[in-house]
């Protein structure tokens, strides 16, 4: 009779034959470890004609059968583990010597059972059937990847059946897959999308170019012309620095349309140029620059051009097709610079 073994990183598992009494005796009278097998302690003629039975059984099925754990390096009797076939399917069990309770021993040797039935054996899937007390060996299975599908009411007993089937597996595979498939999509769109984005509006105002510019760099003179400033009536506003000058800042906080920023004077090309810095801190904290533009078209035409950029760090930046800029900001760029003709050419 061949000696089939099966190794696992710490265990052999060898096949029982029929001298082998004496050992399964000593795994047989252990009452905690018959507990969920017979239910009580074997005597040695009982555990006799159990291995009997056993070997009887095992003739000729190659790899299927009982087995003893023994420990690779000082051959020690661990426990017993068995590898059925049931057409297509094979089913594991094992027992474990008391000693050896708690420490990973189950879980080893059901994780290999698994991965040899299926690699070795070629089987579909791998079930194990266990009582529905039997707490600790739940967790093994559940440890060992296997899923319970349901409760069986025998006449002695009720039982969960687990199954481990690469059927199971497979479908959670494929949605990691599809998970790294699709963060790697996002992160190359990423690198060749845009990071800046930008909007600029112009009008043309009837007013002398020195008149429009001297109004246009006070912050305090935005109040009456941006469409923002009318969204709250009730906006908390605070000026610091001289108005007018480089480095002179406009804070405000309001509801949650306007949220809560500044805006400082940057640069000044006195009668061309305004640069401001927003920094927008609530909602969503982020920083852009500003700026509006002067031009004569005659002595008493001037064009105004008002807008402002940005940019996204990867892989945000992903976001900005999506976040409608030219339509939301250039809409209310063009209203605030149609508030702002009108103001002027009326005064």
């Amino acid at each position: 009779m061949t000696a089939y073994k099966i190794y696992t990183r710490h265990y052999v598992l060898t096949k029982m034959k029929a001298e082998d009494g004496e050992k399964y005796f000593r795994l047989c009278g252990n009452e905690n470890v018959m507990k969920f097998v017979t239910g009580h302690a074997l005597t040695r003629t009982e555990s006799d004609k159990m291995l009997a039975e056993f070997v009887k059984d095992d003739d000729g099925k190659s790899y299927f059968g009982r087995y003893f754990i023994e420990d690779r390096g000082n051959g020690d009797l661990i426990g017993a583990a068995k590898l059925d076939k049931e057409g297509r399917a094979a089913e594991i069990g094992y027992r474990i010597q008391e000693e050896y309770w708690g420490k990973g021993v189950a879980t080893e040797i059901a994780k290999e059972l698994i991965q040899f039935s299926l690699e070795k054996l070629k089987m579909a899937q791998v079930t194990a059937f266990v009582n529905v007390e039997n707490y600790s060996s739940i967790r093994v299975l559940e440890k060992a990847g296997m899923k319970r599908i349901e409760t069986i009411e025998d006449i002695d007993e009720i039982k969960h059946k687990f199954i481990y089937s690469t059927q199971n597996q497979y479908p959670m595979k494929k949605v990691f897959y599809a998970i790294f498939a699709l963060i790697a999509i996002i992160l190359i769109a990423a690198f060749l999308m845009p990071k800046e984005y930008g909007v600029e509006k112009e009008i043309v105002i009837n007013k002398a170019r020195p008149e429009v510019f001297n109004f246009l760099k006070s912050l305090e003179n935005q109040e009456k012309w941006s469409v923002w400033a009318k969204l709250d009536p009730a906006m908390k506003k605070e000026y610091k620095g001289n108005p007018g000058t480089v480095g002179s800042v406009y804070r405000w906080e309001g509801n949650d349309q306007v949220g809560v920023g500044e805006q400082e004077i940057k640069k000044i090309i006195e009668g061309e140029r305004i640069d401001t810095e927003l920094r927008f801190i609530k909602p969503i904290e982020s920083t852009s620059d500003a700026y509006l533009i002067t031009e004569s078209r005659d002595s008493t035409q001037t064009l105004v051009k008002w807008g402002f950029k940005g940019s996204m760090p990867i892989p945000m930046n992903i976001m900005i097709p999506f976040l409608g800029i030219e339509k939301s900001v250039g809409e209310d760029f063009e209203n605030g610079l149609k508030n702002l003709k009108t103001l002027l050419e009326s005064n």
